[in-house]
């Protein structure tokens, strides 16, 4: 694992995994290959970018198990001291070999995940959140994106100090 500043504002990582996995799915060990990368900048006084992929692989029983590709990227907006936006986007592609389990799998599975969050934060122990939420997927059963999510949410969040 390693990671360095590409500029003072931007930082950027990378790591790299082998060793052996349990593929849970078929209850078999195999070998693991995973390598990712990140970033995260500050883009000016009040935007930021966090950015992060990878990939995995298991390797058993002469095949590739199963390969998945997983990206995740946030977008947060610093408003003012009180107020906060934040975009998450999120998405992942599995690739699975169903020769190499016993029971029924899936060749493929594609998701994809998104959310808006608004904050605002009324004093250093009470906060107002409100956001959507939507996501879907595909496979082999289901061709076309799915959109099978949609969300609405609000919390207030707030704590108290006793007197004692």
């Amino acid at each position: 694992e390693g990671n360095m500043f590409v500029r003072p504002s931007i930082k950027s990582g990378l790591w790299f995994d082998v060793g052996r996995q349990l593929d849970l799915l078929a209850s078999r060990t195999g070998r693991r290959q995973v390598l990712g990368v990140w970033t995260d900048a500050s883009l000016g006084s009040s935007l930021s970018l966090y950015a992060e992929a990878s990939r995995q692989r298991l390797r058993r029983d002469g095949g590739t198990a199963f390969d998945a590709s997983i990206a995740d990227v946030r977008l947060a907006w610093q408003i003012d001291p009180r107020q906060r936006l934040r975009l998450a986007l999120q998405g992942s592609r599995v690739l699975r070999e169903p020769t190499l389990y016993r029971q029924p799998v899936r060749r493929e599975r594609n998701d994809v995940a998104t959310q808006i969050v608004y904050s605002y934060k009324v004093n250093p122990r009470t906060a107002f959140y409100a956001g959507l939420s939507w996501g879907g997927f595909s496979d082999d059963r289901q061709p076309d994106f799915l959109d099978n999510s949609r969300s609405l949410f609000l919390k207030y969040s707030y704590a108290w100090q006793p007197d004692f």
